[in-house]
This record gives structure tokens, sequence and C-alpha cells, in this order.
């Protein structure tokens, strides 16, 4: 049986941040398309932390499902963004427990805003299935527009290329 193209994978990357009033833009870019994911206040900060690779005082959140994973010896093989269901992103981490005659790779859903702050915490792979590539919006030439508008402006975060 053949397997459907649109759940192929594509390597996507955070691009940046822009902060919005109650919630945030983050901007990715997938092959030649930039579209973008609307979070939370909270995760934008926990992934801001992340881009910026700053440590809070007291773990936070995020921090715990790292040092679970870590503590359990579990990879994170991969987050992808794998659906859209009215308007909301939903997204797959995958992970591999890494001990002999372990069980096989587990695939939970998580919420999108979750699954980039922990794809940055973890360094670990991020993909878009190209369904989703396909149904989002590019968004290159209203960001063009936004970066003329604020040239020299630090309300985005660009990402480094690590």
């Amino acid at each position: 049986m053949a397997m459907d193209p649109g759940l192929e994978l594509i390597a996507a990357r955070i691009e940046r941040v822009l902060p919005l009033r109650d919630m945030a833009a983050v901007v990715l870019t997938a092959e030649t398309k930039r579209f973008m994911i609307l979070v939370g206040l909270y995760e934008s900060a926990a992934l801001l932390r992340e881009l910026r690779q700053e440590k809070s005082e007291r773990p936070l959140t995020h921090d715990l499902i790292g040092y679970l994973l870590t503590g359990f010896d579990i990879e994170v093989e991969g987050v992808v963004i794998s659906s859209l269901v009215r308007d909301v992103f939903c997204a797959t981490l995958i992970l591999q427990q890494r001990v002999p005659d372990s069980r096989p790779k587990v695939r939970l859903d998580v919420r999108a805003s979750d699954s980039l702050v922990i794809a940055q915490k973890t360094g670990c792979p991020l993909f878009v299935t190209r369904r989703v590539l396909e149904q989002v919006e590019d968004v290159s030439v209203a960001l063009e527009r936004i970066d003329q508008d604020f040239s020299g402006s630090e309300e985005s975060e660009p990402t480094s290329d690590a």
C-alpha cells in the first residue's frame, strides 16, 4: 500500500517569534514557504527563553518535561506539525527510550506551541507534513513588509543557525 503523499515530512525551522497583544506568532520556514503558528504568551516566553538559551531561576513546565525525558533516558527523535484542525495546529512528539529492548517509538499528540518549545529545548528535528504545508498561508510577503516598516526594531527574535 502506498504512503499518503500528504504525510510526507518536510524539514522546518523556527525563524522568529513576533510578539502580539495577547499572544505571539511563531514564524516557521519549510521549503520556500513561511507560515505562522499563534501561541499563548507563556508558551512564547518559554520559546524565547530557549531561543536565547536563557535559564530560569526555578524549573518551569518545559524544564520539568526535559528533566523527565533525561531521567528516564528518553530521546525526542522529532517533532511533527502533523495536522490543522479548524485552524488549530496539532503536533506529534516522537519519543524513543534509549535502553536495550525498549518499546517501539511512542508518538504523543501535543499542542503545537509546547512541541516547538520541546524541539528547541532538545535540539531534535522539526518537521511539518506536506498536507499542513499545503494548507497554510505563505506569509513571506507580509513579513517582508513588516521588516521594511520596522527595520532596526527589536520586535522579532531571529534564531541562530545552530
